[in-house]
């Protein structure tokens, strides 16, 4: 294996881990309503009653 391929696999392996890390953070900073709408005005209003 040479220098080029690992540094593929290292850049890989990062992309994954941000991808991961930013999913993470968004579940726990509560982004949005999860409708997709993502902070529109009417956000509150397509959650649904608990």
């Amino acid at each position: 294996m040479g220098a080029v391929d690992i540094a593929v696999i290292v850049l890989v392996s990062v992309a994954v881990v941000a991808a991961v890390g930013v999913i993470i953070w968004r579940k726990v900073k509560h982004k949005g309503c999860g409708c997709g709408c993502e902070g529109c005005s009417a956000c509150d209003k397509c959650k649904k009653d608990e």
